[in-house]
């Protein structure tokens, strides 16, 4: 295997994907009380998750997130594309809430691929620090070909894979209140050569926590945007064309895709309009269910973290 992420559209062949056989309730976080946060959010992470945290998930919820990381395995292997899995974690006794709990849905956001480099970033969120854990056995498997870099865990340098869009000569990162920050992108400016231009795009809402969370390029010079949660584009983003979604189907992860290649895009099957709005910009959208993930703010692009494309 080869390290070679150029940018988010071209074939895949090789990729990432996380393990929800065994969930552990989180404690609450700020970010789940910032204004644009739904009331039902705000309930269930300041009441519910306290009252839990550090439990096990029962089985008769896990098994629905499980059961929609299958299906999205069963549609990848179906597109020819190898598929690695996660190792699965017990998070360990802890006396510091802020370190309870464990999901490991989301394998993009602990590891990145950049170019020919493979990046063990840092999460902001304490509780999800402990998800790198997972990624040992297939580091060390990527280490054999490739360079691996690792950021520390403890300094304040942030750079978390959802906020990582790649369209080279372009790395595009989200700069948000709860993740990757400038810190993180001089670390990231010393790791890559001069050929690439890092951009940093500003998040207009606090309660979103990653970029690909209201943007996601889908193609050449195309993107699916949520605009109004996003401050001034910068002039790299000024010849793209744009598939626009509102604040509703934002809030569902709509545009939380992933290109397979060959135009063809993963998008969740409820979103008929985003769908139609694909095949008319010459798209081939492959519809699967994925709402328990989106419950939890995450959808197709955080699910799974690619290593190679060609």
């Amino acid at each position: 295997m080869k390290i070679t992420i150029y940018n988010e559209y071209a074939p895949l062949k090789t990729v990432i994907i996380g393990d929800a056989s065994r969930l552990f309730f989180p404690d609450s976080h700020a970010i789940e009380n910032e204004k644009s946060k739904p009331w039902w959010e705000k309930l269930r992470n300041n009441i519910i998750f306290p009252l839990l945290r550090g439990k096990e998930v029962p089985r008769f919820l896990t098994k629905h997130f499980q059961k929609e990381l299958d299906d999205f395995e069963q549609l990848l292997r179906e597109n020819q594309v190898t598929v690695l899995k996660v190792d699965a974690i017990t998070p360990p006794a802890s006396k510091n809430p802020a370190e309870l709990g464990t999901g490991q849905m989301y394998a993009r956001d602990s590891a990145m691929s950049i170019g020919d480099l493979f990046i063990q970033g840092n999460i902001q969120i304490e509780m999800r620090k402990k998800e790198r854990l997972g990624y040992q056995r297939i580091v060390q498997n990527i280490k054999e070909n490739n360079k691996v870099v690792t950021m520390s865990q403890s300094d304040p340098v942030y750079l978390e894979g959802g906020d990582v869009i790649v369209d080279y000569p372009n790395v595009f990162v989200g700069i948000g209140k709860y993740a990757s920050n400038l810190a993180g992108i001089e670390w990231l400016r010393k790791q890559l050569d001069d050929s690439w231009n890092i951009v940093p795009v500003y998040l207009n809402d606090d309660g979103i926590l990653h970029l690909d969370c209201c943007m996601t390029i889908i193609g050449p010079k195309t993107a699916i945007i949520c605009r109004e949660v996003l401050k001034d584009l910068p002039k790299e983003l000024s010849d793209y064309t744009f598939i626009n979604i509102d604040k509703k189907v934002r809030q569902e992860m709509a545009g939380n895709v992933l290109v397979l290649g060959h135009n063809k895009v993963i998008v969740q099957k409820r979103h008929k309009k985003l769908q139609e709005d694909l095949r008319k910009h010459g798209f081939t959208p492959l519809p699967l269910s994925f709402t328990w993930h989106a419950l939890l703010e995450g959808a197709f692009r955080c699910a799974s973290c690619p290593l190679e494309r060609e």
